[in-house]
């Protein structure tokens, strides 16, 4: 067993030396947007279980009081709440409730997204402004609604959910990648600008995980030649989001910020 001591200049953060506590949410409050499915859902269900008060966020509140009702049934706290991420209003009300019903907001995810692409022949400027609207200017509207907030518990911790597919060639595709790409630049800016606040920012950069949203756009042979080209030989399950994801909303990740981290199975190695 070691025998360190908290004084030694050599181990000078003390919260680092008891690691009950190193991932404990507990006190602590949580927005996850696109919180009703896929790895939202599974990021609002594993900060619950680490103790964060959870704001499940997502356009259909019906679909959120679903994980709401999961979380609480097994002894959490969490809140539903619906909002159109590019709308500002619904998404300043979204961090208002988020104060009046827990007093504040620690932890914001985004991980809210559509999925809408384009090849480079049926590109139009509705579907372009609507791709970056919900994708990039959401995040940084809800970002901008709860920094006040972020910054007051000492413990502000803000996650971006961008793609692998920002960093590489995507023929055929000239809305998401793109858009993913802006928001991953966005993460490394924000970091800057709010790291003197005490406010941390990070992006997680997902692979393949077999999600709702996956399935629907790739048949089974698709997704079979995907899993079989990664190091692991598969897709991802939604659960393995949840320790990267905490990792960087806790106190683990004190000083880690500007960094995409990502989770991909080795697909990208």
């Amino acid at each position: 067993m070691l025998d360190l001591d908290p004084s030694d200049e050599m181990n000078c953060y003390p919260m680092h030396h008891d690691l009950d506590i190193l991932f404990d949410l507990s006190g602590r409050v949580a927005i996850v947007t696109g919180g009703s499915r896929g790895l939202g859902r599974s990021m609002a269900i594993g900060f619950a279980k680490a103790g964060a008060s959870v704001v499940v966020a997502s356009r259909k509140v019906d679909a959120c009081q679903s994980v709401v009702d999961e979380i609480v049934a097994a002894g959490g706290s969490a809140l539903a709440v619906a909002a159109r991420m590019q709308e500002p209003d619904e998404v300043a009300a979204l961090v208002s409730s988020a104060v009046d019903h827990y007093g504040g907001v620690d932890i914001v995810v985004n991980n809210a997204a559509t999925v809408l692409d384009r090849g480079i022949d049926a590109l139009d400027p509705t579907s372009f402004a609507g791709a970056f609207a919900t994708n990039l200017l959401g995040p940084l509207l809800l970002i901008q609604a709860a920094k006040k907030h972020l910054a007051v518990g000492g413990h502000g911790s803000i996650i971006n959910i961008v793609s692998i597919a920002a960093a590489a060639g995507t023929p055929g595709r000239y809305l998401y990648p793109p858009v993913k790409a802006a928001l991953a630049q966005t993460t490394r800016s924000l970091a800057r600008d709010l790291g003197p606040l005490g406010i941390r920012v990070n992006a997680i950069s997902p692979g393949t995980f077999r999600t709702d949203m996956v399935t629907k756009a790739f048949d089974d042979r698709t997704l079979d030649v995907i899993a079989r080209s990664a190091p692991l030989g598969r897709i991802g399950d939604p659960g393995e989001i949840v320790g990267p994801a905490l990792f960087l909303a806790s106190d683990a990740a004190s000083f880690v910020s500007g960094v995409v981290l990502t989770v991909d199975g080795g697909a990208t190695a």
